[in-house]
């Protein structure tokens, strides 16, 4: 068994460092109707100016901005990203889950640390249940993912008790129905077909700044990226246009506003493609689910949602489960505590 390398000492790149755990206070902050109207329509439009934003919402531009400008200093917005379109950049969605044995709090910061540090990495994921820890890597083949896979287990393999990967083929982003209203929002998907696309220097350097701000001022785009603003903004537009750039994501922080997010992985007894467009289909119903995912290996699909209480997730699921009775082999469960990086990608 190999000694665990420390890390501590190691530079991380600016705003990956993992974030300390949000403490769920006893009585979440309360959201009103207009917190949850912005909030549901910057989930997968989360770059739309504050005028287009008070028109979707019905709300003045003057209330949008508080509001807005409230939830991000209160933390329940934690931050605003690009949802790229890694297949269309020739890049291969493989997801590592892990149960810890043996793991410290020294040990498991040292190995939080090392995890986002690494570019590779673009989610990061604090887990409850059968699994304590997610990570996902997007990278060109199976021989890069083994690399990086082999690297981390080197390090710190002797800390996992349990471990699998899968290959997410498909996601698909849903709104924040939770919020309890409706929209009009399309979901977003990647993991179609498309022909690969070479980024040059300039893209990628304002997908990743992007990525990293969902709502980065153009004016401060051209500062960074040293050209002028016309130039950036029909960057933005080419690479939306050519679907490298499908969206821009919200992220919240569902323990202050009362919400729980969870997990869950199918096995299916024949995961056939049209048993899984039924699954699917709906789930995209059910106004609780925000993630749908298609996988290759342990399991065969997953979907993730966030419920007010035990309660409301029980009903949910069991109501699924009678639903495809018949389909479905086994579930696990799993809840997220933390996601200390997401969506993020780094060249």
């Amino acid at each position: 068994m190999s000694k665990t390398k420390k890390t501590t000492s190691r530079k991380r790149p600016a705003g990956d460092e993992p974030r300390v755990m949000p403490t769920i206070p006893r009585s979440p902050l309360p959201l009103n109707e207009k917190d949850r109207k912005i909030l549901m329509e910057l989930s997968l439009q989360a770059r739309m100016s504050l005028t287009q934003l008070a028109k979707r919402a019905q709300l003045s531009k003057q209330v949008v901005s508080y509001r807005l400008k409230g939830m991000e200093k209160a933390g329940i917005i934690r931050g605003y990203h690009a949802i790229p379109n890694i297949t269309r950049l020739g890049k291969t969605h493989y997801r590592v889950f892990v149960k810890y044995q043996n793991m410290t709090k020294e040990l498991e910061t040292d190995l939080l640390n090392y995890l986002s540090a690494r570019p590779e990495i673009s989610w990061l994921t604090l887990l409850d249940g059968d699994f304590d820890l997610e990570f996902v890597v997007w990278t060109g083949n199976i021989m890069e993912f083994e690399k990086i896979y082999d690297d981390i287990l080197g390090n710190f393999g002797n800390l996992f008790h349990e471990k699998y990967f899968s290959i997410g083929t498909r996601v698909e982003y849903l709104p924040y129905r939770f919020l309890d209203l409706e929209t009009d929002s399309n979901p977003i998907v990647f993991g179609d077909c498309f022909e690969n696309y070479s980024l040059d220097s300039l893209e990628k350097r304002i997908i990743k700044e992007i990525n990293h701000n969902g709502r980065i001022p153009f004016s401060t785009l051209a500062q960074l990226c040293q050209i002028s603003i016309n130039s950036v903004k029909a960057k933005v537009e080419h690479l939306m246009d050519c679907a490298i750039i499908l969206g821009f994501g919200l992220k919240v922080n569902q323990n202050l506003i009362g919400f729980t997010h969870r997990k869950v992985l199918l096995k299916l007894n024949q995961p056939s493609k049209e048993k899984i467009e039924s699954i699917s289909n709906y789930l995209r119903q059910q106004p609780n689910v925000i993630f749908l995912i298609k996988t290759i290996g342990a399991y065969d699909f997953e979907f993730e949602l966030m419920t007010r209480s035990n309660e409301e997730f029980y009903h949910i699921v069991r109501e699924f489960r009678s639903q495809f009775s018949h389909e479905i082999k086994l579930h696990h469960t799993v809840m997220v505590h933390d996601e200390l990086k997401y969506g993020h990608l780094d060249f």
